[in-house]
């Protein structure tokens, strides 16, 4: 506890240089953390979405291959059923023996052309007439099976389809291992009636090759709907290795209709190998690293000592204006932002009490002139506290905070000197932001909330719109509440319009200021051109003025408040402006 208290009032008792370049090498130092943080994250996020891309898409790739296959399959089932080949042995009773037999060879021909052009998929005839015919391959039809009386006969005739799988001979009379066979009907076509079944055979080979990837690392494994392996490119000493460290592996599992019945695919990627050799990457990052904290240091440096010289004038000149010796002015050898905060403290300095009167709005009958009179409004109040808070620090030795008050007045001021009648919105909550910065020193416990839509930023709307109603419910909303204060402030595009809503939870405005503010505006509307001398709520009525000089009845100014509870301006503007 007390090594805590000593470095805090070490660091108090640091001057305005050594606290700059402490705090900008400790904001550098999180900067390397966050940077070093996000890298890694950042890189290992990408290569696991890498991996998880890379299975899908394999994954994805190998079901639509066997569905093509086994799809391509019935196709090419129907078209030999069909065939002007098969369909003549439905003619038997017209042809003589010598010609049938011609017709039975060309068929077997035939068919074992089609099994040589689709990789050694056996097929076969089984004709209700008791004739059976093959393709041209070493295998021979086993005579003594008889199809009808298999039990999944009925399902065949009632699907018009079956797979059979299994271990043995099949159809034929020798032959061991695994076997499919797929059943289809053939159908003469002029009767349309079932004159034999054709098999398919497809050997272990045709459903293995859907296995063997050819990429190391990637493995893939097919199961029949029983969950029994029918094959595997995964090697035993792999798969217990998926077992024990599943982390290392990447596994993705699909249902492939082989149709009518499901399998299971299963595809395992080994992720240990995708990892990327990333020291060059560190080393990199690590030396450019060090480059840039060598040169943030001394930029650090040059910079506290060009910051720390006009602020420590800047203190002792506003000692003087305090002291009520008006007119101070101090010598500018800047032309940045810190030459146009001296230049705006000096202006400050030199007219505060002829800005106090030109506050007064000046009645006018022509529009455009009433306007620039609104536009023109500035709060003195704003501008001596401001002074006050500046002073105030530098008196408490948090110069730091005094140069961040200074460097937003003085973009403030820059700000108010710019002579446009439209702004974006961009900059006007860039300037709204400036203006609750130096508020929230005078209000320690002030919460600000902020949302804008990215497409409305570069809507113009008014100069000066926005802070009148902020400055509003700080001074009227928050007067004398010690609790939480909160301030939202939204703008968004609707139906092509800019809608912007400030809300507060002060202290709301009660029921007779509630109607005596509605009767105000209402005489605006009424006679936009009238003199004002003051208002209580000079930030809503300066407002709601300007905008009606600008809009007439094509704006929209609601104001919702309860006492107790606080206040909600909602403003609906065309939107047709926008920053080129």
């Amino acid at each position: 506890m007390r090594s805590r208290k000593k470095l805090k009032y070490r660091i108090m008792d640091m001057g305005l240089r050594q606290k700059t370049v402490a705090l900008a090498m400790a904001f550098f130092m999180v900067v390397v953390i966050l940077s070093g943080v996000t890298f890694f994250t950042i890189y290992e996020n990408m290569r696991i979405e890498t991996t998880k891309k890379a299975v899908d898409s394999l994954m994805s790739q190998k079901k639509e291959d066997m569905e093509t296959y086994f799809d391509n399959l019935e196709g090419l089932a129907y078209s030999i059923g069909f065939s002007s080949w098969m369909q003549t042995l439905f003619q038997q009773k017209s042809l003589d023996t010598r010609t049938m037999q011609e017709v039975s060879e060309n068929i077997e021909y035939f068919l074992g052309s089609i099994s040589d052009m689709n990789e050694g998929v056996q097929l076969a005839a089984i004709m209700d007439s008791g004739v059976r015919l093959r393709g041209t391959g070493h295998l021979h039809l086993d005579y003594s099976e008889h199809l009808e009386r298999k039990s999944w006969y009925p399902v065949f005739l009632m699907n018009g389809k079956y797979i059979e799988e299994g271990e043995g001979k099949g159809i034929y009379t020798k032959g061991q291992g695994w076997y499919m066979n797929i059943y289809y009907p053939i159908n003469n076509q002029y009767t349309l009636e079932q004159e034999g079944i054709l098999v398919m055979t497809l050997p272990l080979q045709n459903i293995a090759h859907f296995t063997d990837i050819g990429a190391e690392g990637e493995y893939m494994t097919i199961k029949n709907q029983n969950g029994k392996v029918i094959t595997s490119s995964l090697p035993e000493k792999t798969a217990e290795e998926v077992k024990r460290k599943p982390g290392y592996f990447s596994t993705r599992t699909a249902q492939i209709d082989i149709g009518g019945e499901y399998w299971t695919a299963e595809v395992v990627l080994d992720t240990s190998g995708l990892a990327v050799d990333s020291r060059n990457i560190w080393l990199g990052f690590a030396a450019v690293l060090l480059l840039a904290a060598v040169l943030f240091l001394l930029a650090a440096v040059m910079f506290s000592r060009y910051l720390t010289v006009p602020i420590l004038e800047c203190r002792d000149a506003m000692k003087k204006i305090r002291n009520n010796q008006m007119g101070i002015t101090m010598e500018n050898h800047y032309h940045d932002e810190i030459g146009e905060l001296i230049d705006g403290f000096n202006d400050m300095s030199g007219s505060i009490h002829e800005l106090i009167e030109k506050n007064r709005m000046i009645s006018t009958l022509q529009k455009e002139t009433e306007y620039q009179m609104l536009q023109q409004q500035i709060n003195p109040h704003f501008l001596y506290n401001t002074l006050e808070i500046i002073n105030g620090l530098i008196l408490n030795h948090e110069e730091e905070s005094a140069v961040s008050i200074c460097e937003n007045l003085g973009s403030m001021f820059h700000y108010n000197l710019k002579q446009e009648k439209w702004i974006s919105v961009k900059e006007e909550m860039a300037y709204i932001r400036q203006y609750l910065l130096i508020m929230k020193y005078k209000i320690p416990g002030l919460s600000v909330f902020c949302q804008v839509e990215p497409g409305v930023e570069k809507k113009k709307i008014l100069k000066a719109l926005l802070q009148p109603l902020v400055e509003n419910c700080i001074r009227h909303g928050f007067a004398q509440r010690t609790d939480e204060c909160c301030i939202s402030i939204s703008i968004e595009e609707k139906d092509k319009k800019i809608c912007i809503s400030i809300m507060d939870n002060g202290k709301g405005i009660t029921r007779e200021k509630y109607i005596w503010l509605l009767k105000e505006l209402q005489d605006i509307r009424e006679n936009p051109n009238q003199k004002k001398e003051s208002s209580v709520h000079i930030g809503i009525w300066n407002v709601f003025h300007r905008l009606y000089l600008e809009y007439g009845a094509s704006m929209e100014f609601q104001i919702i408040s309860k006492e107790n509870a606080g206040t909600r301006i909602q403003i609906t503007l065309p939107g047709e402006g926008e920053d080129d």
